[in-house]
């Protein structure tokens, strides 16, 4: 039994079947787009259909491979219990509104990433990284809303079209926001009124420039600090396997010595026992 749970270890870990999987889930989502495309009751659509189970057995496959493999492991990993549960929808029967859930599994080319270099460690800074921006998003809040009331207050009269209301202000606001400013030239305020200037850049130095670079900031914040946990895992799995290797050879020259202490014995060897011998006639 361990022997069997040591081949299938090796076999799912195989560079082989890893590339093989991921060119699996390129393929399939292919596949999925080309059937979308092509006319129903087809012989195209029905080659395209065989095509799909084809590589949706592949991929159950690769789920099955990797619980009998990891185990109880799978629930603390959140890419494999992903990976699990599109592949799960995915064999959904094709019945009703049970049959719109099995497109889901075109998402399972997102697996992908897993074949770039640190594209995980990315995702997952991504991921951590929307916890520290939900405060950045509060402070953006709060300073679009101050722009908004002001906006609202000094440019009612003059502009009521973008900024005769506070809906009207924001809807506005936000466009300027989003292009940097680039569309001020046609801006009906800073036509009639320069004094506005001052304003409306103040607005533009700070939500777009400031805020969004901070966005930026805490997002590499994230991937540095992600990228540094993996570097640092990958060097701790290096020396845990290091010393394992040296604990092994540690017990191979234990061994060793044991051997060659249990030989030098007197009584075993053919020098001890002619002394043993000698000794005996003497005595006798």
């Amino acid at each position: 039994m361990k022997k069997l749970a040591n081949r299938l270890e090796r076999a799912y870990r195989s560079r082989l079947w890893t590339n093989g999987v991921g060119l699996a889930v390129l393929v399939n989502a292919v596949v999925l787009g080309a059937i979308t495309e092509v006319p129903e009751d087809t012989r195209v659509e029905a080659w395209l259909s065989i095509a799909d189970h084809l590589l949706l057995c592949i991929m159950v496959a690769d789920v099955a491979l990797c619980i009998a493999v990891k185990r109880r492991k799978v629930l603390t990993s959140g890419w494999d219990l992903f990976d699990t549960g599109v592949t799960l929808i995915s064999v959904l029967p094709n019945l009703g509104m049970l049959s719109a859930f099995r497109v889901i599994r075109a998402i399972r080319v997102l697996r992908l990433i897993s074949f770039i270099p640190r594209g995980r460690a990315m995702v997952d800074a991504m991921l951590l990284a929307l916890r520290d921006m939900a405060t950045a998003f509060v402070v953006l809040g709060v300073v679009f809303y101050s722009f908004v009331v002001i906006a609202t207050s000094l440019f009612r009269d003059a502009d009521p079209v973008h900024y005769g209301t506070l809906g009207r202000s924001t809807g506005h606001l936000y466009g300027i926001m989003v292009s940097l400013g680039s569309g001020l030239g046609d801006e009906a305020v800073l036509l009639d009124h320069l004094w506005a200037l001052p304003l409306v850049a103040a607005f533009v130095i700070v939500a777009s420039f400031g805020l969004m670079n901070m966005f930026i900031a805490v997002l590499v914040s994230a991937l540095r600090e992600e990228l540094e946990k993996e570097a640092l895992l990958e060097e701790r799995a290096r020396f845990d396997r290091l010393e394992q290797k040296l604990d092994a050879l540690t017990a191979l020259i234990a061994a060793r010595g044991g051997s060659a202490e249990t030989g030098a014995i007197p009584g075993d060897s053919p020098c001890g026992g002619m002394i043993g011998t000698e000794r005996g006639g003497v005595d006798r």
